[in-house]
């Protein structure tokens, strides 16, 4: 699926406002963006196949941690109301004037992290974007403690977390720090001095930070930190940034949540279906998917081999069994048939005639219980009136009828004998 990434501008909306922005096609998700610039109105327009991000810029968020009450997780109409309570007094603005949103997974969090950006400022920018017809989906930070790193990292990268982030050029870049536990929290690169602890960073922490700078600032990077930073091509730290579970789209702006859940969802199977890290998943799946045609398709040829076989050896049955059948259309009907002719023909009795089942009833019925008085015989059918045998007399009956192919089942107020029928493919 598509994603269309906006950056919020840190000013207040206006005509002259100028979105950096990047279209990621599934395939590109492992390569550098391309950034543009463009205004509100000339942006790229999205379809049903395009995931629109607000990406908000690094300055733009403040970064705190909460202790939240215990069961305040089913309590989510009050959870706003909570942030803003546990947050007033370290923040410089009033919180009703600032947007709060919690890290995704904050319930099985014990201190989970809060980012807090001016309301007002979110809201035009997000309704700016709606008026030129591209609804976020998601709301994302440019920058976050627990994001992965933008390029692939070594390993003694992965041993420490910490990293630090050179964004911008010459004149207004600047360096940020993630850090899992502190947060986020950056300088002008400018007033970094070497061997300063300007950051609030140890020396220890310094060198062994991951160090990623843009091209228009890796000199300046790798002379304030004293070691060489790796470079990281415009815009990749975005494709991080999009990775993490972080949405900011809670409270007040969960008027898309439907569409966001949906667009989720489509990011996904896009990922399933398109990124190399699970093209050995979509392989194995497509092996188990061919094997299941190819078993479904020889278990249907063998049942169907099968039945052939069956319809064959009843048709030779027929055939030798009365050599006159001509035309076979279904032997085991026209067998049947057959033998229920050379048995008229005969003088024996069908199982469907009435000296037959007056046999069968006068054999099966017990000592105990009194022969029916009255009695109506209608092909293949015997039914008895004012025949009220008890519980064990009705299960003696049933029994000893079935034994001669008899069904013995109550019918109203009496009871009817029947001959059993006979299953589909017996003569």
């Amino acid at each position: 699926m598509r994603t269309l990434i906006i950056q919020l501008p840190p000013g207040p909306v206006s005509p002259a406002t100028v979105y950096p922005h990047a279209v990621v096609q599934p395939e590109q998700a492992e390569t550098a963006v391309r950034l543009q610039w463009s205004s509100a109105a000339l942006l790229p327009a999205a379809d049903r196949q395009t995931e629109v991000i607000a990406l908000l810029p690094a300055a733009s968020v403040s970064w705190h941690r909460v202790e939240l009450p215990p069961g305040l997780h089913k309590q989510a109409s009050r959870l706003q109301a909570a942030l803003q309570g546990l947050l007033e007094d370290r923040l410089l603005d009033e919180p009703g004037q600032l947007h709060m949103a919690l890290q995704t997974d904050w319930k099985d969090s014990a201190r989970p992290w809060v980012a807090v950006c001016d309301r007002a400022w979110l809201h035009s920018h997000v309704q700016a974007l709606e008026q030129a017809g591209l609804p976020v989906h998601r709301i994302v930070p440019e920058l976050s403690p627990d994001a992965p790193a933008p390029t692939v990292a070594t390993e003694a990268d992965d041993a420490q977390p910490l990293r630090i982030t050179a964004l911008g050029d010459a004149n207004t870049g600047w360096l940020w720090v993630s850090h899992p536990e502190r947060g986020v929290w950056g300088l002008p690169i400018q007033s970094v001095r070497p061997g300063s602890t300007v950051l609030g960073l140890s020396a220890t922490e310094t060198t062994h930070a991951q160090l990623q700078a843009e091209p228009a600032v890796v000199a300046l990077s790798s002379d304030a930190l004293g070691r060489p930073a790796r470079l990281m091509p415009p815009g990749q730290h975005w494709m991080a940034a999009i990775a993490t579970g972080w949405d900011l789209a809670q409270f007040d702006l969960r008027a898309n949540a439907q569409t966001r859940h949906l667009k989720n969802w489509q990011r996904g199977l896009s990922t399933l279906w398109r990124s190399p890290a699970w093209r050995p998943a979509r392989w194995g799946l497509g092996m188990l998917l061919v094997s299941q045609l190819v078993g479904i398709q020889a278990w249907a040829w063998k049942t169907r081999a099968d039945w052939q076989a069956e319809q064959q050896s009843w048709t030779h049955i027929l055939r030798e069994s009365f050599p006159q059948t001509q035309v076979v259309v279904d032997a085991p009907l026209q067998m049947a048939r057959e033998v229920d002719r050379l048995r008229q023909s005969s003088g024996q009795l069908n199982p469907t005639d009435l000296e037959a089942m007056l046999s069968a009833l006068g054999q099966s019925l017990p000592v105990s219980a009194a022969a029916p008085r009255q009695w109506t015989y209608q092909t293949g059918q015997l039914r008895l009136q004012n025949f009220k045998p008890n519980t064990n007399e009705q299960v003696a009956v049933q029994n000893a009828l079935q034994a001669h192919g008899y069904r013995f089942i109550a019918e109203g107020d009496g009871w009817l004998i029947s001959p059993v029928p006979r299953k589909e493919g017996t003569p």
